[in-house]
């Protein structure tokens, strides 16, 4: 395994994230970019232990921080609180944009776009709308259906829903809430404020993948845990709307939870080998 670093980019709009690099053995190799879900960290998910496992195997990896890092956070640069209580799912564009840019100065040019849980979600969103040039491929790794009208208690979501739109409507969309979320996700409160739980759980949120998924049209890898059935039913119904997409492999990983627990070298082994046509079209090796 290549030697880990550490680094912090700034985005565009000033964002401060942190992110760890393992080099890949050659320069023109592609790196696999992933992000984690909501609330997490790059350090403290299942994508910290599948990027070192991935680096392990000779792969070019970053593993970074989105701003939805943690539930609160406050930003170095203009004190603005983000993390997930906070953040808006199209400004995950922007956390992409700050890495992709930090590894084409270091002479980096091809990219596999991943994301974890709604890490994922924010990983298709940018593909579908915002297409960086040098991506290659997409892996969405657990991401669930949002918002999922197949198990959640709707009538739940639409009392938060109203009330959050109500607060929004006062002038209080920054306003904090403990959320009991209306489903049976790993996080089953929620700390966030009104604005973002209409963002990311609204009618027509960019976190609806399926009303955009014709618009991705690179290859897609779709993996899910046997033991997360939302996310796996999710993957499922997301296989086939992918109508633009060059190819779509998904696969199930026997024994996974959500958060991959004493899985992580079987998921590792599921992306490498995913992984390793692109290697393929690399000329001279």
């Amino acid at each position: 395994m290549s030697q880990i670093e550490i680094h912090a980019v700034k985005t565009e709009d000033d964002v401060m994230l942190d992110f760890a690099f393992f080099p890949p053995r050659y320069v023109d190799d592609f790196i696999f970019v992933i992000t984690h879900g909501a609330a997490n960290s790059f350090y403290a998910s299942p994508v910290w232990f599948v990027g070192r496992e991935l680096a392990a195997r000779g792969f070019g990896v970053v593993v970074t921080n989105n701003r939805g890092h943690d539930w609160v956070t406050h930003n170095f640069y203009d004190q603005r609180w983000l993390g997930a209580a906070f953040e808006r799912i199209e400004d995950g564009v922007l956390d992409y944009r700050a890495v992709f840019s930090w590894l084409e100065k270091r002479g980096h040019r091809r990219f596999v776009l991943a994301g974890h849980s709604l890490g994922g979600l924010k990983a298709a969103y940018m593909q579908a709308h915002h297409p960086h040039p040098g991506v290659l491929a997409l892996a969405m790794c657990s991401s669930p259906r949002l918002p999922d009208d197949k198990v959640w208690v709707w009538e739940k979501h639409v009392e938060i829903l109203n009330r959050c739109n109500k607060l929004i409507a006062e002038g209080k969309g920054d306003e904090l809430l403990m959320v009991e979320m209306p489903t049976n996700t790993p996080a089953m409160r929620g700390l966030m404020s009104a604005g973002t739980y209409v963002n990311k759980y609204g009618p027509n949120a960019p976190t609806t993948t399926l009303n955009f998924a014709e618009r991705i049209k690179v290859p897609v890898f779709l993996v899910a845990g046997s033991g997360e059935k939302p996310q796996l039913s999710f993957s499922i119904d997301l296989e086939p709307a992918l109508i633009n997409a060059p190819s779509v492999t998904r696969l199930e990983i026997e024994g996974a939870d959500h958060f991959y627990t004493g899985r992580h070298s079987a998921v590792a082994d599921a992306v490498g080998t995913w992984l390793g046509q692109f290697r393929h079209i690399q000329a001279g090796r």
